[in-house]
């Protein structure tokens, strides 16, 4: 493991050199290779990729020496945590957001971080433990990690820095911390917030979990801060004296399920960049948001109040001033009063936009209601800069207007994420076919939905141009739908003598109880994964050339699965019936595909239907061909796995199981 370290920090150091002897022989004759002073798995290529950082770099890589082993680092935190502590500047057009993400880019293309491959983004990383180790060793006394009061007791206390809580003491002290810069906890230790105040040079103050149950007055004397997060605390106000924080660029608020309102001096905040108020219950948002000015992100803006608070909360027009956001959530906005036509289309940076009403309110509104949404989403028109879009909740009977055929190729121009949820009171979905860069297409909870046409695709615009980048579609919780079509009849007889491609790029779709779909519609060609969960009414899978993957999970009218020739992966689910269903055995039985060793089967199903995929029992006649076979029922609690070549055959059932 030590070498594997080694020879990717080597490999790191020269991916950033010319191609040329020269530049090499440099690297090979680096005093940084006899380095001393540092454990011996920590010297030679883990310290000169460290030496040859520059120097901003290497600032936010000994930061990742807060946290511990095994430590999943998000993105936007780190970039955030960055910039708060002036390791970010900005540079040209860029924002110091986008110069931190460079940097992090930056850390992993060099090995000093390691993506999660879940993320295709790479939003998540790890360090590996040497790497780690050496962080550690080169922050030495300014970064620490554990319980204060062993950091008390160091004789270089007046270095420190940097201080992350990790003990199992019940309570914990900060007293005497004078010097702190940044102070992180997270649950389960208690600790006397009051003590805040006397920390006066702080610039990070991160306190998560649900131990943290206030914030004292004193935290205005804290004018040095330029982070404040509260993550999941259970704090039930913010003092007035937060609005002394002149300084204060990142304002962390999300999940604080007792707070319901924000001081009035938040408007005072006058060098904040970022609000987070998601899933936080707030009443309403003060009056005077629009002051701040340097805002580019701003999560849980809700409209209006709670019915309470008469004349308190912020109307549209109070985004109007903010043109610099990157990021913003708006919800609640049935409440939205006034004219809002320039509340979005002046904001030239905007990328990412959600747009809620609030939740569970459709089933009880009125036509006059239902006709007033849709006249607050019509002038909601986005900048054309949008790259993610969500609009939840909207209970109109029909998309605004910027989503009509004729506007939404032209006003979309950059959109690649696009989600639908719980539109219940549209019977008809946008022309998202038109959209030239969607990536990324999830509807759910459109239960007015019954048919899907060709209208999905384009306004009479040939096939082959719908959908061009579309890479993943869900539909989902869909109660009423029952047909989908991608093309007209006339175009159907022709499908398979032309070059009509549709979704060209689409690679996953999955299908989450639509129980009434009755058929998939034909022109899928191209995609490679597919995904079925409770869809009661469909009774066929077939044609599919190109699906490497299908999951099948409670889909009760299934009979016919078939034409797969490219399936390397099937999962079927089903914990209730006695039998395998038919559709299974008659597909296993005439699938060629069975001969490859690629092929994987994997079963979830009753103890009774396991029982009989065992040895000599009725459905091991053809199970047995099959190259990779898993099976399980009870939760996972009993199993069978079996290897057809090199043969291997496991299993915990009992075979006179009832």
């Amino acid at each position: 493991m030590v070498f594997q370290s080694q020879s990717k920090a080597i490999a790191g150091v020269l991916l950033t050199k010319d191609r040329n002897k020269r530049e090499w022989e440099n690297v090979l004759n680096s005093d940084a290779w006899t380095i001393t002073g540092l454990p011996e798995e920590l010297r030679g290529a883990l310290y000169l990729s460290y030496d040859t950082l520059p120097s901003a770099l290497k600032q936010c890589f000994l930061y990742c020496s807060l946290q511990p082993k095994n430590h999943e680092f998000d993105v936007d935190e780190l970039v955030l945590e960055w910039i708060a502590e002036g390791y970010i500047k900005p540079s040209g057009n860029s924002t110091m957001e986008d110069v931190a993400k460079d940097y992090y880019m930056e850390l992993i293309r060099r090995s000093f971080l390691q993506p999660d491959s879940k993320y295709v983004d790479m939003s998540i990383c790890t360090i590996h433990d040497l790497l780690r180790g050496l962080a550690q060793a080169l922050a030495g006394d300014e970064n620490f990690l554990g319980d204060p009061q062993d950091a008390q007791k160091a004789d270089s206390i007046k270095k420190l820095r940097r201080l992350t809580v990790s003990s199992e003491r019940d309570n914990v002290s900060i007293e005497h911390l004078y010097s702190l810069r940044k102070l992180s906890l997270s649950t389960p230790p208690n600790l006397n917030t009051s003590v805040i105040g006397s920390l006066k040079h702080l610039r990070l103050l991160i306190l998560n979990g649900d131990r943290i149950e206030n914030i004292p007055d004193s935290i205005g004397d804290l004018v040095h801060l330029r982070l404040l997060n509260l993550y999941n605390s259970r704090i039930c106000e913010l003092p007035e004296s937060l609005g002394n924080l002149i300084n204060l660029q990142f304002l962390l608020l999300s999940c604080c399920k007792s707070l319901h309102i924000l001081p009035r001096s938040i408007t005072k905040l006058c060098s904040l960049r970022r609000l987070i108020l998601h899933k936080t219950p707030l009443n309403y948002v003060p009056k005077g948001i629009g002051k701040l000015e340097h805002l580019n992100f701003l999560t849980g803006f809700v409209i209006g109040n709670n019915g309470i608070n008469e004349g308190e909360g912020c109307d549209l027009e109070e985004l109007q001033k903010l043109k610099n956001l990157s990021y913003l959530e708006i919800e609640n906005l049935e409440k939205a009063r006034g004219k809002s036509a320039l509340v979005l289309s002046n904001k030239p940076s905007l990328r990412e936009l959600y747009l809620s009403c609030t939740p569970n309110i459709s089933g009880h509104v009125q036509q006059q209601e239902m006709d007033k949404i849709v006249q607050v989403f019509d002038e909601l028109s986005p900048s054309i800069s949008l790259f993610d879009l969500t609009i939840a909740n909207y209970f109109g009977a029909r998309y605004p207007k910027w989503m009509t055929p004729t506007s939404i190729s032209i006003a979309f121009l950059e959109l690649s994420y696009l989600k639908l949820i719980n539109c219940s009171k549209c019977p008809q979905l946008p022309s998202f076919g038109q959209l030239p860069q969607l990536k990324y297409l999830r509807i759910e909870g459109a239960t007015a939905v019954v048919s899907i046409g060709p209208e999905f695709l384009g306004n009479g615009e040939p096939a082959e141009s719908a959908f061009p980048k579309l890479q993943y579609l869900e539909l989902s919780d869909m109660a009423n739908w029952e047909e989908w079509s991608l093309i007209s009849g006339e175009e159907d007889t022709k499908l398979e003598s032309s070059n009509l491609l549709l979704f060209p790029h689409l690679k996953t779709i999955v299908i989450n109880h639509c129980p009434k779909l009755k058929a998939l519609p034909r022109g899928l060609n191209l995609i490679q994964k597919l995904k079925i969960f409770r869809a009661h009414n469909l009774s066929r899978v077939s044609d599919l050339r190109a699906l490497r993957e299908l999951v099948v999970v409670d889909c009760l009218m299934l009979k016919c699965v078939e034409k797969l020739e490219s399936l390397q992966n099937l999962k079927m689910m089903d914990a209730v019936d006695t039998n395998l269903p038919e559709w299974l055995i008659s597909f296993l039985q005439q699938h060629e595909k069975l001969h490859d060793n690629q092929f994987h089967l994997q079963l979830e199903c009753s103890a009774q239907a396991l029982k009989g995929c065992l040895k000599g029992h009725p459905y091991w006649n053809f199970l047995q061909q099959v190259p990779r076979l898993e099976a399980y029922a009870e939760n996972k609690s009993m199993y069978l796995k079996y290897i057809k070549d090199p043969f291997s055959y496991q299993t915990n059932v009992d075979e006179d199981i009832n």
